[in-house]
């Protein structure tokens, strides 16, 4: 067997068959990733154990459900709901920011007669705005992860993942390079579903671009078959390859806040194995998150906030969950 994050090194004392990554705080010993919890631990299971510090994480890949984790993730928030209410509200204030950046940078780039500048403008604005809401979001994914091991939810956290900035930019860039390909073949998949089904031809999809008020509702009207066509093909590659490869990128943000040294190629490989044979149970924890948020809109608007809070703490720990035990199998 070999870790997940392989390199040279001292062997793990715990587990000899695993090469150290880091050691311990408080006595100095070697740990695995698996002595670590994958860097959500800076002491040794025996200086935890001896201090009392930190309960280690319930479920592991082979016997977590979606139900054990809702039912540890309510637990944590019970115990620390206010922190994290008031850390999802740190996380908006984020994105606010965030979106000031980028709109200051446009009207910046938009006020000067240059093409070049303007796009330059436009790009940093949105790499400010990425670095804003991203580490924040990590900081908060880190602070979700310390609740579920059964520590204190420290505010402290949400600001302490700025140094990984760069290997987070560059999993978002290589997330990007994944997702326009599926994009571009979903959708040469679904219109070339609609020519070879003789639904609609090339003239009449390229003619819709002319056509304005009335007689554009006319054409989509008589096209109904064809987009019916192309909208089915679309939502099947869209399920698959779509589903398949997108899947493992929900658990980027959390892996990455997770690592004390992430690098950005590592990160996403990292995501393939846990998601390996977990894809269904990922989708199925999302929608119930889905669920939660839209009910937490309808309270009032405001119940959003710490709906938000419970399904990160769910988010952290399905990561947590799909990581223990990812070396072992």
């Amino acid at each position: 067997m070999s870790e997940i994050e392989s390199g040279a090194g001292a062997s793990c004392p715990l587990h000899p068959e695993f090469q150290a990554v880091s050691t311990c705080s408080r006595c100095g010993n070697f740990m695995c990733r698996t002595c670590g919890e994958g860097g959500s631990q800076a002491w040794c299971p025996a200086c935890r154990e001896r201090a009392g510090v930190g309960q280690s994480f319930a479920l592991t890949r082979e016997n977590w459900s979606i139900s054990g984790l809702l039912e540890l993730s309510w637990a944590g928030f019970k115990r620390e709901w206010v922190m994290l209410c008031v850390g999802v509200l740190i996380v908006l204030a984020a994105s606010f920011a965030g979106q000031v950046f980028s709109q200051i940078f446009s009207l910046i780039g938009g006020a000067v007669d240059n093409l070049a500048v303007t796009i330059l403008a436009v790009v940093l604005g949105m790499v400010a705005s990425y670095v804003i809401q991203g580490a924040v979001t990590l900081g908060f994914l880190r602070m979700s992860m310390d609740v579920l091991n059964g520590q204190r939810a420290e505010l402290g956290r949400v600001f302490s993942q700025f140094g990984k900035v760069l290997p987070y930019l560059g999993a978002l860039l290589l997330s990007f390079v994944l997702i326009v390909p599926l994009l571009v073949l979903i959708v040469v998949g679904a219109v070339g579903a609609g020519l070879a089904t003789g639904t609609v031809s090339y003239e009449q999809l390229t003619a819709l671009a002319d056509l304005t008020g009335g007689e554009l509702d006319a054409a989509v009207r008589s096209l109904a078959p064809g987009f019916a066509v192309m909208g089915v093909t679309a939502l099947a590659l869209y399920i698959f390859p779509g589903a398949w490869l997108l899947t493992p990128l929900v658990l980027m943000q959390p892996e990455m806040a997770r690592t004390e040294s992430p690098g950005a190629v590592e990160t996403l490989r990292r995501c393939f194995v846990y998601a390996k044979g977990q894809r269904l149970a990922i989708v199925g924890t999302l929608l119930l998150g889905g669920v939660m948020l839209t009910a937490g809109v309808f309270a009032c608007c405001v119940g959003w906030i710490p709906a938000l809070g419970l399904f990160q703490l769910m988010l952290a720990g399905l990561h947590l969950a799909l990581s223990n035990g990812a070396e072992e199998a």
